[in-house]
């Protein structure tokens, strides 16, 4: 009898058990809230649109440029000695023709004065065998011999003469020295440099214009010049040349040219930042600069239209302040998204900020 109801007992706990584990099996369902009874992607998001307008521009391009010189020359030796004297200091302004160094001349001037002799000996030769050639006295053979004679010394004056100008080194401008080479005593060679001067009394502004915009940029055209160096101020150069020719990066060297200003001067192989500026304005499709919704390289834009934001690809152009030029994938009127555009996939529906839509 005990056996038999501890077996009763044994189910019943058995059932119980099982029951129990069938209860907590049953989640309750979550009730849905009236609020999300809609799929999300429905909801409309709220975005700010501006118009693309057409409106006139003037074309321009800002690049970092550097200052040159307007002249910038080696000098060299034109002939072999000993320095012997000195004239000019690194920074020295020398004029044209203002001698820097010289070289021994002692050998040089010799030579010159032995050619002047004979160049006077010829001289009289020649004038009196041409005298008697006019009397009949020599054959005009003769009187043609010392005239060549008379040519031939000369020649050698002009180049005795032309020695002793190159044992000094002249200044072949108006400018400022920038480096010498040597010092007195030093033993110069033809061809050795033995200083370098520069002219700023002009500038050259010299930039690199990539190839896509070196279209935009014609001889005479006006340059606007800035520099960190004197903050504030602008000044004005013109467009001198423009390469024929890109470097192998694909830009193409264009030259400016200004005066150098004697109240704010520049010195070579400053920065500085040239502005290009177009003749003439002309019409173009300008949309804000933040209405993109990608990189400048590959610029898209939403536009809304019956209620939807759809993605547009757009040709951008140039850049004329808080603006960029559109060249293809809009029209004018057309209402871009300047703001919201981050929540935005194509064929979202959008509501206009108030203020907005009538734009």
């Amino acid at each position: 009898m005990k056996h038999r109801n501890r077996i009763i007992a044994v189910a019943l706990l058995v059932a119980v058990a099982a029951v129990a584990f069938l209860a907590l099996q049953r989640k309750p369902e979550p009730a849905t809230p009236a609020c999300e009874s809609q799929p999300s992607a429905t909801t409309a998001i709220a975005v700010s649109v501006e118009p693309a307008a057409v409106a006139s521009v003037r074309d321009s391009l800002s690049l970092v440029a550097l200052v040159e010189a307007w002249r910038d020359v080696d000098l060299h030796a034109e002939t072999s000695g000993i320095v012997r004297s000195l004239s000019s200091e690194v920074g020295q302004k020398m004029a044209a023709g203002q001698p820097l160094l010289k070289v021994d001349a002692e050998v040089a001037a010799s030579a010159l004065r032995k050619a002047r002799v004979n160049r006077e000996l010829a001289r009289r030769d020649f004038e009196r065998y041409d005298r008697l050639q006019k009397e009949g006295a020599v054959a005009a053979s003769s009187a043609e011999a010392m005239r060549l004679k008379l040519e031939d010394a000369e020649a050698d004056l002009v180049s005795a003469r032309r020695r002793v100008e190159d044992t000094a080194v002249k200044a072949p401008f108006a400018g400022v020295v920038t480096s010498r080479l040597v010092e007195v005593g030093d033993l110069v060679q033809p061809g050795m440099k033995v200083a370098n001067m520069v002219d700023l009394s002009k500038l050259k502004i010299v930039s690199s214009i990539p190839e896509k915009q070196v279209s935009l940029i014609a001889e005479g055209m006006a340059v606007q010049v800035t520099t960190d160096v004197w903050p504030g101020k602008e000044f004005l150069a013109k467009v001198l040349s423009v390469s024929a020719k890109s470097s192998r990066d694909h830009t193409y060297r264009v030259e400016s040219v200004m005066d150098n200003p004697k109240e704010t001067p520049f010195r070579a192989g400053m920065f500085a930042r040239a502005a290009f500026v177009g003749r003439s304005s002309r019409q173009a499709l300008l949309i804000p600069r933040r209405a993109l919704a990608g990189s400048i390289a590959a610029p898209e834009v939403f536009v809304v239209s019956g209620g939807r934001a759809r993605l547009k690809k757009i040709v951008a152009g140039g850049e004329y302040g808080t603006r960029i030029e559109v060249l293809q994938g809009l029209a004018a009127g057309d209402r871009v998204v300047v703001s919201g555009q981050s929540d935005l996939d194509d064929g979202s529906p959008v509501t206009v900020s108030q203020g907005e839509a009538g734009r």
